[in-house]
């Protein structure tokens, strides 16, 4: 890591150097999917389906069997809001800007106040990260030409906190010793509590872009220690729109939110030809159907390859769910089944058994988990 600070005001500062993440092209990408059938365990398909997601992006930076994941969940966005409101969020940065040239730091906060509001409705339909951090930099710069160097000084590590966080940087602000001269008595030091649930079972929680457990209407997700600071939360869950906000988490304090995804009205031409492919029974699926299904579903997702399960309900003399798992690649189809059992994480070895027998390569799902990196390279304007 390298760490590079000036004192003199306007002055960039990187922790490293910025973090971009680089996706591949959608056609090399894969596509995971896990359809819960009416009555099965919800929660246990989205874990199944994190797992499996997981293992495949593990899998792509190593063997290069398949290709990374790509998120299919903003296709669901159809009938969202659009991108006309981070437009209105930046015309009111724009006005601010203009604001505090001409030496009027209560129209810039005015100005500032609304580029804000406008971004979070825009949330998670459209982003711009580089606007959020403009908007919290110059409500800092709005508020030291007020005079009040006290909130200015708030507003600031809030601008440095949420730079980190975007990038991926774990850990409190001040684990950096020179922000935490400048930053350590603010509400953004120290760490507070998350609370995430979902009126939708089974849904992925991403903090920041980065995907941190499956939850559900009785199912949180829990973070006691997560670093104080604004940080984009969002809820993701296929065959539904995207739910997502902006929390800002102060030292100490407990924030608890409840996503509220409304079911995507393109769900029956995206989603539901996966919901009714059978695998049983007098109506079960032939091949040619089976190929239809995944072929079509591959060309509108715009990937080159597929792992779609279907969950069933629990047999009541076992307690065991069917997993019937799917594998598109390059146009070449594969079907396996297992019997799973439901108990948090004890899926795990079955997806390894798949995974041993699919691609001939051992990979523990446990092993595949993305890990935050605490020293993120992060870039920010040093004042």
């Amino acid at each position: 890591m390298t760490l590079s600070l000036r004192g003199t005001r306007g002055v960039v500062c990187a922790l490293g150097l910025w973090a971009t993440p680089l996706h591949a092209a959608e056609a090399d990408a894969t596509a995971v999917v896990v359809v819960t059938r009416p009555g099965a365990n919800a929660m246990l398909g989205g874990r199944l389906e994190r797992d499996l997601r997981n293992m495949v992006d593990a899998s792509a930076r190593t063997s290069k069997t398949l290709g990374p994941v790509v998120a299919i969940e903003p296709r669901f966005d159809v009938g969202r809001l659009s991108k006309a409101d981070v437009e209105t969020a930046r015309r009111h940065f724009n006005e601010a800007q203009r604001a505090l040239e001409k030496g009027d730091a209560d129209e810039a906060k005015e100005q500032l106040f609304r580029a804000e509001r406008f971004y979070n409705k825009g949330i998670p339909y459209a982003s711009d990260t580089a606007l959020l951090r403009g908007i919290y930099y110059y409500y800092f710069q709005a508020k030291l030409a007020a005079g009040d160097s006290d909130a200015a000084t708030e507003a600031y590590c809030a601008y440095v906190a949420l730079s980190r966080n975007l990038a991926g940087s774990a850990g409190p602000i001040e684990q950096f010793e020179p922000l935490a001269d400048k930053c350590g008595t603010t509400s953004v030091a120290g760490t507070g509590e998350l609370r995430v649930t979902s009126e939708v079972d089974g849904a992925h929680v991403f903090i920041d872009d980065r995907p941190v457990g499956v939850i559900g209407r009785d199912t949180p997700y829990v973070d006691p220690f997560l670093a104080a600071g604004p940080h984009l939360v969002e809820v993701r869950k296929a065959g539904f729109a995207r739910w997502g906000t902006l929390v800002n988490l102060k030292n100490g304090a407990s924030e608890a939110l409840r996503a509220k995804p409304a079911e995507a009205k393109n769900r029956a031409e995206e989603y539901d030809p996966l919901f009714e492919v059978s695998f049983s029974g007098p109506d079960a699926s032939s091949e040619d159907y089976l190929n239809t299904v995944m072929f079509e579903t591959a060309e509108r997702y715009g990937v080159q390859s597929l792992v779609v399960g279907w969950l069933e309900p629990a047999q009541a003399s076992t307690g065991l769910s069917h997993f019937t798992v799917l594998t598109y690649v390059r146009g070449a189809l594969d079907q396996r089944a297992y019997d799973v059992p439901g108990a948090q994480d004890a899926h795990r070895p079955v997806l390894a058994k798949f995974w041993s027998e699919r691609f001939d390569a051992a990979l523990d799902p446990a092993n595949a988990e993305p890990a935050a990196d605490r020293f993120a390279p992060t870039l920010f304007k040093v004042e």
